[in-house]
């Protein structure tokens, strides 16, 4: 009882506040011990345990001790999940830590090593790649991921790498296709010692790459990596193709990512890998492709030519890239990539991707495209377009739309234009379009 004769949060079951303490930090956990003498002992059957670095400040010393002192004073049961975040001033300490919870069957394994000589030459134990209960490990470690030569991890379902140089093909091979594996995330990590590899994951369902940026060009001494998806379902890729990639169609493909970056000096060598790449993705369902896509294709137009149809695409999706690209014009691009889905049903695009160039085949005087695009006649039936402003190249875009896409039911237009009177004249100058009052949805934000 309390003073008031209530009842106290000591008089909660300890399963209760075991509970309630799995929502703090670790360093808050531990100090909960000092509220009483029930309190003392909670905190050891924690079973997710983080250790950050950081929040020790420069105090090294005291951020290894305390990790040591959580470890040895905690009881015997299994670690759900252990996330460890530091710099390596001690290599041998920090493997022993990474050990203690491979030994309590840790689930998930998260390790951060802070950049620096000794992460680049840490050795993780090699019991890390035997451990039978891991479903989950992520590690960054700027350094080459030293493997055995043997990796046994059955129940592991997600791997992430960031920042890691693989050191040989053979164990490469091996972390990366682990026959349990469901999704991949590899990103920003240096494929260098690498002159072939093959990712054939037999449940691998998503997965994730992002080349690190590079200043030299590895030209014949590229890394490359075949990907075969029996079973994926995402993927998403981000690069300037520094190494070579090349996706194998998946009939199971059904959302797809498309970013290239860093590709002005090599235009032309990246539009063909890029080609290539949507070559891969031509079964995919929902795909997003960014400006940067779209004008490094625009450098290699005799590609065109072969454009691939992507017969199960019925969701397209031009993104804003991560600089804004106002600047750029790559109409024909996109009319190519319409004019080959044949059953895309809705389409999405900022205005700032809107080009000031009618498509070849459009008169401008009557708006009609011949021939039209087979999706615009059957099955597109939404169109949305994000931060119009009410530019004449605008308004004349959605004229070729309503104009041409006679199957559309749905127009969406997001608007970025503040006051009243500004709002006013889109609104007048989006009415006066034959069909816009039919199917258009204006909204301002």
């Amino acid at each position: 009882m309390d003073d008031s004769g209530g009842k106290s949060i000591n008089d909660l079951p300890d399963a209760l506040l075991q509970h309630i303490l799995s929502f703090l930090g670790t360093k808050d956990a531990v100090r909960t011990s000092i509220l009483s003498r029930k309190w003392e002992h909670l905190w050891k059957s924690l079973s997710n345990l983080e250790f950050h670095q950081c929040y020790f400040k420069a105090k090294r010393k005291i951020f290894m001790n305390s990790v040591e002192r959580v470890l040895l004073l905690r009881d015997s049961s299994n670690i759900e999940k252990f996330t460890l975040s530091c710099g390596i001033d001690d290599a041998t300490r920090t493997r022993t830590w990474v050990s203690a919870a491979v030994n309590r069957n840790v689930k998930e394994l998260c390790v951060n090593f802070y950049e620096g000589e000794e992460s680049e030459s840490f050795v993780f134990p090699l019991c890390l790649f035997t451990c039978a209960t891991l479903t989950k490990l992520k590690i960054t470690s700027h350094g080459v991921l030293r493997l055995p030569s043997s990796i046994s991890l059955p129940c592991l379902k997600i791997l992430s790498l960031q920042h890691v140089v693989f050191p040989d093909e053979d164990s490469t091979q091996q972390i990366l296709n682990v026959r349990s594996l469901e999704k991949l995330k590899i990103r920003y990590c240096d494929w260098k010692n690498l002159k072939a590899i093959t990712i054939s994951a037999p449940k691998l369902r998503s997965l994730d790459i992002c080349e690190m940026h590079r200043n030299d060009l590895r030209g014949s001494d590229a890394c490359h990596v075949m990907i075969f998806g029996t079973a994926l379902t995402f993927f998403s890729f981000s690069g300037g193709f520094w190494d070579d990639y090349c996706l194998f169609k998946s009939s199971s493909l059904v959302e797809a990512y498309f970013d290239v970056y860093e590709c002005y000096e090599r235009s032309r060598e990246i539009a063909h890998r890029a080609y290539k790449h949507i070559v891969g993705l031509s079964t995919v369902k929902h795909l997003t492709l960014t400006p940067d896509v779209l004008e490094v294709l625009d450098c290699a137009p005799e590609l065109f030519a072969h454009t691939p149809t992507v017969m199960n695409l019925t969701s397209l999706r031009l993104s804003e890239s991560f600089f804004d690209c106002l600047d750029l014009h790559y109409c024909d691009t996109v009319w190519h990539i319409l004019y080959s889905s044949p059953h895309l049903k809705a389409l999405s695009f900022s205005s700032i991707e809107l080009s000031d160039e009618l498509p070849t085949n459009c008169a401008k005087d009557d708006w009609i495209l011949e021939p039209v695009p087979p999706c615009f006649q059957s099955c597109l039936k939404c169109i949305e377009i994000r931060d119009f402003v009410g530019l004449i190249d605008e308004l004349h875009a959605v004229a070729l739309l309503l104009k041409n896409a006679i199957a559309l039911d749905d127009m969406v237009i997001t608007c970025r234009t503040s006051g009243s009177e500004a709002q006013r004249k889109i609104r007048e100058q989006l009415f006066e379009l034959p069909g816009w009052s039919e199917i258009g949805r204006l909204n301002f934000v």
